[in-house]
């Protein structure tokens, strides 16, 4: 027997109250927003049902970001008019995920007590535990492993009843487009452009790119060459494309902008860089600017060695004159 829930059945001799027939239910709501799990009784040859343990979950599909604090609800409730409510409680949070499966955090509520194998990050409401039934487990940072399925199992003496709650960690990746900016290319030059997804969760991802113009209309250029998946330390996924980019087969006017665009389940994100052709790209407002201090610049020299011709040809005449 487990050791938080020992202490709840310490007597060697069954209650009488056990003499009955016992029933358990399991509901779930259409939209998977509820999940109830009840043990009824109903004394022999009777029709009377009542309930004397309820497990429940207001939520029982959750996503989350990484790094964020999750909670996972559950609660329970306990006739109070039953025998077997006042001999105390105990509360256990197993987690699996693809044939795995571990303790997370066991109480006994009887001895106010934790088992020794409680995760790290893993703790409970404990005033609200016992004032309202609010076994909730608060996961403190989320990570990639946490990704799975937990089921809340509330013990009463003899009885159990339990809810499994589905989380997800979803994190969109963060893009990075390099080389950036783009160099200055000659019409029908080919640009090899390398587009790098990375810290994203769960694993599936698309990777495309796009060209808009300057008048922003956008066209597709495919998905380019996708590399594989990698994996890094702390479960999360990278994964890379690259595009040779044929300027030959853009029609560019006054230059655009390329465009990585990823599609995940977390969110669609995008990154730009701008491409500039030689003879078709417009100056930017930092190019004018530029020129039009060079132009300061070369007539402030102009004037000055004019002044400075001008100056030293009167010298030489007053001298003849002389």
């Amino acid at each position: 027997m487990l050791k938080w829930v020992a202490p709840l059945t310490d007597s060697a001799f069954s209650p009488m109250y056990l003499q009955a027939d016992w029933f358990s239910t399991a509901i779930q709501g259409l939209n998977k927003p509820l999940g109830v799990s009840s043990i009824m009784r109903a004394p022999t040859a009777s029709k009377e049902h009542n309930v004397i343990l309820s497990v429940y979950s207001k939520t029982v599909s959750v996503k989350s970001r990484l790094g964020e604090p999750v909670m996972l609800d559950c609660g329970f409730w306990a006739d109070p008019s039953s025998p077997l409510s006042g001999s105390g409680f105990a509360v256990e949070w197993r987690y699996q995920f693809r044939g795995d499966g571990r303790l997370v955090l066991a109480y006994d509520g009887k001895a106010d007590r934790l088992a020794d194998t409680q995760e790290k990050g893993a703790t409970l409401d404990f005033e609200g535990l016992h004032e309202k039934g609010n076994a909730s487990l608060i996961l403190q940072e989320a990570q990639v492993r946490h990704s799975g399925t937990y089921i809340c199992t509330v013990y009463l003496p003899y009885l159990l009843a339990q809810v499994a709650i589905e989380l997800e960690i979803v994190e969109p990746p963060s893009l990075s487009i390099h080389p950036s900016p783009l160099p200055l290319s000659v019409p029908g030059q080919t640009l090899t452009v390398h587009c790098d997804a990375s810290r994203f969760a769960p694993l599936s991802l698309e990777l495309s790119w796009e060209f808009k113009d300057a008048n922003g209309e956008s066209r597709p250029l495919g998905s380019g060459s996708v590399t594989g998946h990698r994996q890094a330390w702390d479960g999360t996924y990278s994964q890379s494309t690259r595009l040779e980019l044929d300027t030959s087969k853009l029609d560019l006017v006054r230059g655009g902008e390329v465009i990585c665009v990823a599609v995940h389940p977390g969110g669609t994100r995008r990154a730009g860089v701008k491409l500039n052709v030689i003879g078709f790209s417009t100056p930017s407002i930092e190019d004018s600017m530029a020129m039009v201090g060079v132009a300061l610049v070369l007539y402030g020299l102009i004037k000055f060695v004019s002044w400075t011709f001008t100056g030293s040809g009167s010298d030489e005449a007053d001298k003849k004159d002389k």
